[in-house]
């Protein structure tokens, strides 16, 4: 092989990436081909490699999650072709935008960074302000600048079960009750601690069941359960191995008593004894 065939070939094989930017929320990486994603990127990273802005380099940096992505427009080509990723990354919330391939070589990630003009973007880019004509660094920056917008918190509240003498409730956290679940039993998702189920000691709900998080140092996993012994609530901890932390329909579904306070002691609930049934017991107490 000729020496150019062996240093493209060589190139190819070490998949070289180049930080041009970075701060405390992420880098600019660019590279001569978006094929040379790997486990050195995460969702941190605004990807800038001379590929075409195609459906299958999209799905590279939809996998990661990136921060932002820009390619190159491939002439646009026949159906938009080559600029067709931008519209499968706006479904994913991933600004992206594609540069006039007339303004940086194929091939050449840093020419793209340095040289290249944005052509196309999709919606998510447009609403930080980037546009046809902008340099592709002015770009990547903005899109390392972009703070997305954290995903809504699941504040539902799902009834697990009811009867005339009142109702089950499970939210996710007892940061998310209301006034109205005063008479209800409370299953929370997180843990019995006191930043945890002790948001549920200003309301004072008719009963409280939360996870015990591993217990965790001195206990403090179940540290609310003494408080809502203080308040009349009785306050039960299932075991993190029997119901998912974090999920509060399997507090009630899966959960398995492992730590009970006093009046819950009282009503019968000990260790072993199954979620539902404390539940049921809190409720008709």
């Amino acid at each position: 092989m000729s020496n150019e065939v062996e240093r493209v070939v060589r190139r190819l094989k070490e998949h070289s990436q180049e930080i041009v930017a970075a701060s405390e929320i992420g880098r600019i990486v660019v590279m001569d081909s978006l094929t040379f994603l790997d486990a050195r990127n995460n969702s941190g990273d605004v990807l800038v490699g001379t590929s075409f802005f195609g459906a299958s380099s999209a799905r590279a940096g939809a996998a990661l999650n990136a921060r932002g992505m820009i390619a190159c427009d491939a002439g646009i080509g026949k159906d938009e072709a080559g600029v067709a990723g931008l519209w499968v990354l706006d479904e994913q919330g991933i600004p992206a935008a594609a540069a006039d391939s007339r303004t940086a070589r194929f091939g050449d990630g840093r020419d793209l960074y340095e040289n290249g003009v944005v052509s196309r973007l999709n919606e998510r880019a447009s609403a930080l302000g980037i546009g046809p004509g902008m340099s592709v660094r002015e770009a990547a920056q903005r899109m390392l600048d972009f703070r997305p917008d954290p995903p809504p918190r699941d504040r539902r509240q799902t009834v697990v079960y009811s009867s005339d003498r009142g109702r089950v409730v499970a939210v996710l956290s007892g940061a998310y009750s209301e006034e109205s679940n005063r008479d209800d039993v409370l299953c929370v998702g997180s843990h019995a601690g006191v930043t945890g189920a002790g948001y549920l000691l200003g309301l004072r709900p008719r009963g409280v069941l939360a996870n015990d998080g591993g217990f965790a140092k001195d206990g403090s996993g179940v540290g609310s359960l003494p408080l809502f012994d203080q308040i009349g609530v009785p306050a039960v901890a299932v075991a993190h191995t029997s119901a998912r932390i974090g999920d509060a329909v399997s507090t009630y579904e899966d959960g398995i008593v492992s730590a009970a306070n006093e009046i819950a002691q009282a009503l019968g609930i000990v260790p072993g004894l199954a979620a539902r049934e404390a539940a049921r017991r809190m409720l008709e107490r």
